[in-house]
């Protein structure tokens, strides 16, 4: 009930209807001829450990759900996995996702994948924008890029506006309009220190508020049972 986060009145449900399994699991193994003992500690074995059992007791994508083991499901979900509108984990997925890997509409993460924008050490926008290390996108900004428009060290892409080395379709004198202004626009100081600022600006707000409450949820679990922590 630690892990299960429920209300008083639904943990005493849960509790009977949860020892009635067990009083019945233990009496369809002593009908098979296990002791009694045995009965008892192989009914508890099969099921399954408390966290695993409490995690699965819990009401379906709640507004927050923080979890220090296992997947995390919620509107705002945070854990070592997490599914939610918010996601924040070791690997995320959600309409915004923060991870070592991230997956969704706006991403950020060590291996972010998105629809539409996303920044990372390995960085993917399927239809949008891509900021990384690595990024592959409609348009690619980082250090190798490759896109429709590809801005970077080294970049690949039907239009080039600026990179070390360059692979470009289109020359400076064949680009049409519509990509020679959006490059243009992408490709100044301004554009790039907007993206670094919001990058930055993303990590000093996911990363306190994911340590905050993955610590608050430890120091919930270890007030109510050292054990549960150990």
């Amino acid at each position: 009930m630690v892990y299960a986060k429920r209300d008083e009145k639904d943990a005493t449900n849960i509790r009977t209807e949860l020892e009635d399994h067990l009083l019945q699991k233990i009496s369809d193994l002593e009908a098979k001829g296990c002791s009694h003992t045995d009965a008892v500690f192989q009914a508890i074995e099969d099921h399954g450990h408390p966290r695993t059992v409490g995690h699965g007791l819990r009401k379906r994508f709640p507004w927050v759900d923080v979890r220090t083991h296992g997947t995390a499901r919620g509107f705002i979900a945070i854990g070592p996995k997490a599914i939610g509108v918010f996601a924040i984990g070791g690997a995320a997925l959600g309409l915004f996702a923060f991870g070592g890997c991230a997956v969704g509409v706006f991403t950020l993460g060590g291996f972010a994948l998105a629809l539409l924008l996303s920044f990372g050490g390995f960085s993917a926008a399927l239809f949008g924008i891509a900021y990384g290390g690595f990024a592959l996108g409609l348009v690619a900004i980082g250090g190798f890029t490759c896109g429709i428009v590809a801005i970077g060290g080294f970049a690949i892409g039907l239009w080039v506006p600026h990179g070390s080395k360059a692979i470009s379709y289109f020359t400076s004198e064949t680009v049409p309009v519509y990509l020679r202004y959006f490059g243009g626009l992408l490709a100044n100081k301004h554009s790039l220190m907007v993206f670094w600022g919001v990058f930055i600006a993303m990590l000093a707000i996911v990363l306190p508020i994911q340590g905050l409450l993955t610590n608050k949820e430890y120091q919930r679990i270890k007030r109510a049972d050292p054990k549960l922590v150990e």
